[in-house]
């Protein structure tokens, strides 16, 4: 508590101080609405904004750093009604009190803005605003639509700049509300008729108009647009406003130009430049044909001149040779493979001849068999009394029955 007595002097800076501290503990005055009308505006070359607010009886001064100035969706200026949110405090160099702005919004038009915010925050929670779902723009244009006022500046800036920078492009110019209430729903079925009847022909779509207050655009913030627009099969530029102006259109676009001028200049070719790249093309892929060329017969020349030490007929000779000893060499191994072999077969016909039953009958020995089934007897269990059984012998075989079995006696 400051005493007002001779023993307690201050000095400016402290008692400044002091004054600065009672606003910083005032919780209102850190954050606070006020409305009042521009003056004095002016923007400094760092981006900083300096003017009054005032009403009737009372002024403030405010600032607005560039931090903050860079989302303004608007361009103050002097007389210009405005609701400003931000903190109250003492700017201790020339010890005034001043109002330190955070946020901007024009008198009136909060609740467009509050409207602009939720749809655009919507629409982004359900993906129309998302990188994948982007159009491709393509690369060699013929022809494109524009909807927009047919009598505004925005459609002869689009045609003049592209007729200049592309003189065989076409264009089709599609009228279309641009404002007004039935203005959204007409920009929308001005799309929808593009795709159902021009899907095959055109390349893009430029939708737009020149600058205006967020009431005029207000068309391209319409969540019929912006669906329109999303289920586009043919690629949509918006052009909308002027460059600090952003619409519900610009974010669900395929491409967002900063104005209807900068639409046709980003997405029509220059014919000119594009014959000045193709020559340098046709340019380059020339001197790499000849330099190709000439790196060819140089190693051309240098296979020619190699010839002479390589001599092909030598390696030829060699080979005449290696082959007629390859031939020598394998006509050996298959003789000796032959004879081998014929050693062998001999060999084996001569154990087939000493194991041939018919050799063994032969030498006087028989062989039995069973009738009726014709199994070998070689045990006595083989056969019974009565039976009848055949016996082989060399020259024929005998049909026999059996009388009598007796065992051999050990």
């Amino acid at each position: 508590m400051i005493r007002n007595t001779l023993e307690n002097i201050y000095s400016v800076s402290k008692i400044t101080k002091y004054i600065k501290n009672i606003f910083n503990s005032d919780e209102i005055l850190q954050d606070v609405w006020i409305l009042g009308e521009i003056s004095n505006f002016k923007k400094h070359s760092s981006g900083h904004l300096y003017f009054v607010l005032k009403d009737e009886n009372s002024q403030i001064r405010c600032v607005m750093f560039r931090g903050n100035s860079l989302y303004l969706k608007f361009n103050p200026r002097d007389g210009m009604k405005v609701k400003i949110r931000g903190s109250i405090n003492v700017y201790e160099k020339r010890g005034e009190y001043q109002l330190y702005a955070k946020e901007i919004l024009e008198a009136g038009k909060g609740e467009l803005y509050l409207a602009f915010e939720k749809l655009k925050n919507s629409l982004k929670d359900e993906g129309l605003f998302l990188e994948d779902y982007k159009k491709t723009i393509p690369f060699n244009k013929k022809k494109f639509a524009v909807i927009t006022s047919p009598t505004g500046a925005a459609v002869r800036d689009i045609i003049s700049i592209s007729t200049r920078r592309f003189p065989n492009i076409q264009i089709i110019v599609v009228p279309a509300l641009v404002q007004g209430i039935n203005a959204a729903e007409d920009i929308a079925g001005k799309i929808d008729f593009l795709n159902t009847n021009f899907h095959d022909e055109i390349d893009f779509i430029i939708i737009g108009r020149g600058g205006g207050s967020i009431e005029e655009l207000w068309a391209f913030n319409e969540e019929i647009v912006a669906r329109s627009i999303f289920k586009s099969k043919i690629p949509v530029v918006s052009a909308v406003g002027h460059e600090t102006d952003f619409t519900i259109s610009d974010f669900t676009a395929d491409l967002r130009s900063p104005t209807p001028s900068a639409a046709a200049e980003m997405n029509v070719p220059d014919k000119e430049q594009m014959s000045d790249s193709i020559q340098v093309l046709r340019d380059k892929l020339k001197f790499a044909i000849v330099r190709n060329y000439e790196k060819k017969m140089e190693r051309l020349k240098y296979f020619k001149k190699n010839l002479v030490y390589l001599n092909p007929e030598n390696k030829i000779n060699q080979y005449y040779q290696y082959i007629d000893e390859f031939i020598y060499k394998a006509s050996n191994i298959l003789n000796n493979l032959i004879k081998i072999n014929e050693e062998k077969i001999k060999k084996d016909l001569q154990r087939l001849d000493s194991l041939n039953p018919w050799a063994v009958i032969k030498r006087g020995y028989s062989i039995c068999r069973k009738i009726p089934g014709y199994q070998i007897i070689s045990k006595l269990k083989d056969i019974e009394t009565n039976d009848h059984f055949e016996v082989i012998i060399s020259d024929g075989k005998l049909i026999a029955k059996v009388d009598k079995k007796e065992e051999k006696k050990t």
